[in-house]
């Protein structure tokens, strides 16, 4: 199987303002799913034993450059509103794997260095199971 860069990733921010593209000027996002695991170890048992518990938020990352102006993805972004990210790894290409991920950001945090360029840091809280599709 091929690889590919991570520059073909699209990624949206639906929320009750409308729709917010992340991709456009991304640096880095990671994502990391999280489930609960029940120790199930009793009796005679040489190893420990788990089940799978119950959905817990994963975390996710964003890093974006700063665009002037840019207050639209600042409000959108703001501490506490919810919405659902669309994640496509490898773009909208049809066929590809596409992620709908029930999310409340947890606000900006920015990064102004004196001889570099700005960038935004913005945090989620996964709040419920992500859908899995292709486009």
């Amino acid at each position: 199987m091929p690889a590919f860069s991570g520059s073909a990733m699209y990624l949206a921010w639906i929320w009750t303002g409308g729709t917010v593209p992340l991709n456009t000027d991304f640096r880095k996002f990671d994502w990391s799913p999280s489930l609960a695991m029940i120790e199930s170890t009793a009796g005679p048992d040489s190893f420990r034993e788990y089940i799978a518990g119950i959905g817990e938020g994963g975390d996710i990352s964003l890093e974006v450059v700063m665009q002037s102006g840019g207050t639209a993805m600042l409000t959108a972004l703001a501490r506490g509103n919810a919405g659902t990210l669309l994640y496509g790894p490898e773009g909208t290409v049809t066929g590809k794997p596409k992620s709908t991920i029930p999310a409340i950001s947890k606000g900006p945090a920015y990064s102004q260095p004196f001889d570099d360029i700005v960038t935004l840091k913005v945090t989620f809280q996964q709040s419920a199971f992500e859908t899995q599709a292709v486009w």
